[in-house]
């Protein structure tokens, strides 16, 4: 880091602190109110489901579960930081920042609400938590901002269905969870919504920060301009 580049580090910083700690603060208010108002719903969605689960259907939410499991979620960020070579730094930076916060925005917001996990028929059986779904947000936040990466110099259509598939690999990782019986349906909505919200305001709130660059003064001659990038 440069001394020219340090003030929009550590501004880029500071709105991402801002940022998750305004995040964690509402989305526990939210769970609090849910935890209190909300379990009719959701045991009886909960019921619902049980009774029409077959085994093809449960194959199938085993695999899509994974693909919010940050056991993947962190090597395929990796991976693709490595493909585009640090082309885009400051797009790579915020992508790495999404990531990281994906995981400990849940932990962290699990420790305000408190909410015990299912106990109706579910086929895994955890222990932790349960509001807001730690796989809906990392794959909500994840798979999004990597979308609106590839996205880039896209023409519009192709911009659209990239943007598309990211939202629905998120809502089937949300589906899943429920389906498995490891989250309420009120815990995943919260995990999309946390996750898109975490994504879009690092990226286009906080990461432009990294973007701007101060203008120096030239030390050869004393004039002109020398920006530092």
């Amino acid at each position: 880091m440069t001394i020219g580049k340090r003030p929009g580090y550590i501004a880029f910083a500071l709105r991402v602190l801002g940022i998750f700690a305004g995040l964690a603060v509402v989305t526990g208010l939210l769970g609090i109110g849910v935890k209190a108002w909300a379990p009719g719903f959701d045991l009886q969605a909960l019921q619902t489901i049980a009774v029409h689960r077959d085994a093809t259907l449960t194959t199938i939410a085993g695999i899509v579960t994974d693909a919010g499991s940050f056991a993947l979620l962190a090597p395929l960020s990796i991976a693709f930081l490595l493909l585009r070579r640090w082309k885009r730094p400051t797009d790579d930076i915020a992508l790495l920042v999404i990531a990281a916060g994906s995981a400990l925005l849940p932990i962290l917001t699990k420790l305000i609400v408190a909410r015990p996990r299912p106990t109706l028929e579910n086929l895994q059986h955890l222990t932790s938590l349960s509001f807001p779904s730690e796989h809906t947000t990392q794959a909500a936040a994840v798979y999004l901002t990597i979308a609106i990466m590839l996205s880039k110099g896209l023409n519009r259509g192709w911009r659209e269905l990239v943007i598309v598939i990211a939202i629905l690999i998120a809502l089937a990782v949300a589906w899943s969870r429920v389906y498995l019986g490891v989250h309420y349906p009120t815990d995943v909505i919260a995990g999309l919504l946390l996750g898109w919200s975490w994504a879009l305001l690092v990226f286009h709130w906080a990461r432009p920060n990294l973007i701007l660059a101060p203008t120096l003064p030239s030390p050869v001659n004393g004039g002109g301009d020398l920006t530092v990038r």
